[in-house]
This record gives structure tokens, C-alpha cells and sequence, in this order.
């Protein structure tokens, strides 16, 4: 059965949403010893910025299911009521996904009485935990599940899942909110700058390497030979997603090898900016790709 327009959209908006708080936790992560003044007002927007992303990826999943439920069934989306009721209580995929959906409110209230907080261990760890729990449910409900429930497969497609998440996550947060913000409080670009920008740097790059090392097993296994690149529609997804991904290394490319070394001046930071939003753009349409691969079943 081929995936309907409402089924992809759906997970789209979960990757992004799901990527996003990622990417806001780990900021925070990084902004825990707040020696700057700065760091105080960034770290009050990330708090409501994670209360947004899991709020709209609890939608994003609510969404799923619903459309998951009315296309099993077979009635419109607004007469998925009872199907919806049915698949939650008897189907693999409603207890998966009522899984993802439990550690997701776990999480936001967690979040929610430590809100007005500054971030700790403890709560870095119980939200980490959680986040890493619901992309394992996600993945219960993936192509990799038919290898078994302990597989590598699925341990590969979890790994690809997270790392993924936390690149484009990282990205998203530093471009959009981290670093505008830094720049709009109209002060030189401090140490504190440079020490997040490193770790941004770095910690992209073991990411990095764990989406090409997980990619490349689940290319080699959903593919039969590599001419299904180009001539299957599975193929030809996968084969943009890869373009894609090779575009936004080389922007990652530029900002550590050349961005960071001119991001001591205002002038300089406003171009990592504006190269972690372009490499946003790009990571945008890969998580939307990795939704239409999602909902696609694979050759064979």
C-alpha cells in the first residue's frame, strides 16, 4: 500500500519536531555553566522552545495514528474515531505509537515542573532517556522491525534515527535561535561563543559519522544492487536524500574550517549564521525525504 500524502506529512512534521527538541536539549546542555549574560536569556527561550517542540511532536504523532487508523479502515479521516480506539488497543503499530506518545507527555511535563529551572543533570538525563525511548517505539513501526525486535537492523535504524535528529536538530537551534539571538544582543562574540560553536562543531561531526556509517548498512540493506538507486521510486528518494545530505556536509564543511575562525566579530558570526540556516533548509528536505522513505516500502 502506498503512503498517502496525510501519513507522510505527518511523520515529516514528527522528524522535524522530534529534531528540533533534540537539538534544544542538547543546547542546553551546552549552556549549563552560564557564565555569560547572555546565556541566562538564551537558555529561557530554549525552555519554551522545547515546550513547543514536544507539544507539536505529540500532535505530530497523535496525527499519525489518526490517518494510520482511517486508512486501515478504510472511512474518512473524520470517521477514524473507532478505528483509531481499535488499532491502540490491538495493533503492534497503535501500541508503538501509543508508546512514543507517552514518553513524549512524560517528557513535556518533566519539562514543564522544571521549567522556570536552570537545566540540570538530572533533568538532561531523564529527558535524554526518554527521547532516546521514543525513537525506539518510532522505530518498532519501521521497515527494520521485520528483522526482529533485538535485530541489528533495528539497533542500526534506531542509531540512524537519533544521530540523524541530533545533526539537523543542532542546526535548526543554533541558526534560528542560539546564535541570532547572541547577535542581536549587539555585543562582540564572547568566549562562551566560541566554546558553543566548538561543541557544535564537534559533536556534528561524530554525528556525522554515525549517519554515514548507519546509512550506508540500511542502503545496503533495503537495496537489492545499487542500479535500484536510480530505478526504483524507493531508489530515487533515497538517492535525493543521499544528495542532499552530501550538500549540507559541505556547508558543515565550510563553518568549521572557515566559519569558526571569523565568528570572533559580529560580521563573521552573521555568516556562520547564515550558513547554518541554509544547511537548515537542506537538512529540512532531508528529514522530509526520510518521511516519504518512512512510509515507502522498500524494494522487494
Amino acid at each position: 500500500m502506498e503512503a498517502t500524502a496525510p501519513q507522510v506529512a505527518a511523520t515529516a512534521l514528527i522528524n522535524v519536531s522530534f529534531a528540533w527538541v533534540v537539538g534544544v536539549l542538547t543546547s542546553r546542555l551546552w549552556l549549563m555553566k552560564q557564565t555569560a549574560g547572555w546565556q541566562l536569556t538564551v537558555d529561557k527561550r530554549l525552555s519554551t522552545a522545547m515546550s513547543a517542540g514536544l507539544l507539536v511532536c505529540i500532535t505530530g504523532i497523535f496525527l499519525s495514528l489518526w490517518t494510520e487508523s482511517a486508512v486501515m479502515g478504510d472511512v474518512t479521516w473524520l470517521e477514524a474515531g473507532p478505528a483509531f480506539a481499535q488499532m491502540l488497543a490491538s495493533t503492534h503499530y497503535g501500541h508503538a505509537g501509543a508508546a512514543a506518545l507517552a514518553f513524549l507527555v512524560i517528557a513535556l511535563l518533566v519539562h514543564l515542573f522544571r521549567r522556570g529551572d536552570v537545566p540540570s543533570v538530572s533533568y538532561l538525563g531523564i529527558l535524554t532517556a526518554l527521547l532516546l525511548f521514543t525513537a525506539a517505539a518510532r522505530v518498532t513501526i519501521g521497515h527494520a522491525y521485520e528483522h526482529g525486535p533485538f535485530s541489528v537492523a533495528v539497533a542500526v535504524e534506531w542509531l540512524h534515527l537519533v544521530v540523524m535528529a541530533f545533526w539537523a536538530g543542532i542546526v535548526f537551534v543554533a541558526g534560528w535561535l542560539v546564535l541570532p539571538r547572541v547577535l542581536a544582543g549587539d555585543s562582540t562574540p564572547t568566549k562562551e561563543i566560541a566554546t558553543y560553536l566548538t561543541s557544535m562543531s564537534n559533536w556534528a561531526g561524530g554525528a556525522l559519522a554515525g549517519i554515514l556509517a548507519t546509512g550506508a548498512y540500511n542502503a545496503y540493506r533495503v537495496l537489492g544492487s545499487p542500479s535500484q538507486l536510480i530505478e526504483v521510486d524507493y531508489g530515487q528518494v533515497l538517492t535525493f536524500k543521499l544528495c542532499l545530505v552530501v550538500i549540507a556536509i559541505a556547508l558543515g564543511g565550510f563553518n568549521k574550517f572557515v566559519g569558526l575562525s571569523v565568528a570572533t566579530s559580529q560580521r563573521g558570526l552573521r555568516t556562520v549564521i547564515t550558513i547554518l540556516r541554509v544547511e537548515s533548509v537542506v537538512l529540512l528536505l532531508v528529514l522530509m525525504a526520510a518521511a516519504v522513505l518512512t512510509s515507502s516500502a522498500p524494494p522487494g
